[in-house]
């Protein structure tokens, strides 16, 4: 097992390493890295299996066994959308807190998705914060923060992960504003389920992205395929 510290070098170093050492599989866990074309490369010339959980490199095309597993973050965005629309009754002023980078692709896949479900509603109004909160509490809370000083309404916060989201809702209750505002993110933490059983609180809405249930499948799945089974190349998780 191995880290690379959200570092793409590293990453590509750490697959070289174990690829060399003659392992029979992998299984890959890449952050916010998009794409490797050096690994794809080597996992192709060495003919290695492998499992990618959570985020699906771009360009994958390997004709050696490999199979992903993740959750349906269109799905998630899309039924967080409607539970927003339907909360606000078609009207009021959203803002989006995006965890980034700009080329995040599961960030862009919730927020696209989130986007499109409310947009049925023509008095619904968004505005997607620039600064990206780093899928952190911290990061939601300074994000959150920098927004409230801007706009003097908004209604509904949308976070790319839950824990930008708690951070926002903290943020609002600092600033005095947290009356006005409902809240909504990604992932089904623990923390959030908390919160939204709360009498009174404000974060109304969530969805499932199960990093256990992906861990276990992702592992299940590789060891299927070292013993010839035959997998679908994309293995989509119920994301409720």
């Amino acid at each position: 097992s191995t880290d690379a510290g959200f570092d793409a070098a590293k990453m590509a170093a750490n697959i070289d390493d174990m690829l060399s050492k003659g392992v029979d599989g992998l299984i890959v866990s890449a952050g916010p890295t998009e794409t490797l074309p050096s690994s794809l490369a080597a996992i192709q010339a060495a003919g290695t299996p492998v499992v990618f959980v959570d985020r699906l490199w771009k360009n994958t095309n390997l004709t050696t066994p490999w199979n992903w597993v993740g959750a349906q973050n269109d799905v998630m965005g899309s039924e967080i959308g409607k539970e927003v629309a339907k909360h606000l009754t078609g009207k009021g002023e959203i803002v989006i807190i995006r965890g980034g980078p700009a080329d995040n692709s599961i960030g862009i896949a919730r927020t696209e998705a989130f986007t499109a479900a409310v947009s049925d509603s023509q008095n619904i109004k968004i505005t997607i914060a620039p600064a990206f909160g780093g899928w952190a509490v911290d990061g939601g809370y300074k994000t959150m923060s920098d927004m409230l000083a801007k706009k003097s309404n908004i209604d509904a916060v949308f976070c790319e992960n839950d824990s930008m989201c708690l951070g926002a809702q903290k943020a609002a209750a600092d600033a005095g504003r947290s009356a006005k505002i409902v809240f909504a993110a990604s992932d089904a933490g623990k923390d959030t389920l908390r919160e939204m059983m709360r009498p009174g609180s404000n974060f109304i809405a969530t969805a499932v992205n199960d990093s256990d249930q992906i861990g276990r499948v992702g592992f299940n799945h590789l060891m299927g395929m070292l013993a010839g089974g035959k997998l679908p190349n994309i293995t989509p998780l119920d994301s409720r």
